[in-house]
């Protein structure tokens, strides 16, 4: 299982193993990671115009970052899944925590401010750091404002 942690510094948890920085094979290679994490399958072409490089860099930074998080698996049994042209992680293989603070708010939408509170609580203690807050690039600080509104308008007592 691979947890990987979107608040705060990007970073990847595996098998005792953690991961951050430098470790991913540079900046887009883990700029690659946290736009797969953070926005699900996307394909070459949406990818490469986020990370304002070739589709062939694209491609050569998912080889690398292939490489650094599973060193020696081959491409169809990565993490990383690809097909057509579209990458996506596989599922049931990654834990994300920004999916972890949705459901959270999910889980907290409709409900009298009593029994919201306990989940959210929970939002804000995973959200406790800006999103990606190391990464300067456009769409990660469109992601931060986005994650930055759901949890004040969660926040927002129920009518």
């Amino acid at each position: 299982m691979f947890d990987i942690q979107l608040f705060g510094r990007l970073e990847v948890r595996t098998r005792g193993i953690r991961l951050a920085g430098d470790d991913f094979g540079g900046e887009r290679p883990g700029h690659l990671l946290a736009l797969l994490a953070l926005r699900g399958e996307r394909s070459l072409v949406e990818l490469s115009e986020l990370l304002r490089a070739p589709v062939a860099a694209v491609k050569d930074d998912l080889a690398v970052l292939r490489d650094r998080l599973e060193p020696g698996v081959r491409d169809r049994d990565s993490v990383i899944a690809g097909k057509r042209n579209r990458l996506h992680l596989v599922a049931d293989r990654v834990r994300v925590d920004v999916a972890t603070f949705d459901a959270l708010i999910a889980a907290a939408a409709g409900r009298t401010a009593e029994r919201a509170a306990r989940p959210l609580t929970a939002a804000a203690y995973v959200a406790a750091r800006p999103l990606l807050e190391d990464v300067d690039t456009p769409w990660a600080a469109e992601a931060r404002g986005e994650y930055r509104a759901k949890l004040i308008m969660s926040a927002q007592p129920v009518s």
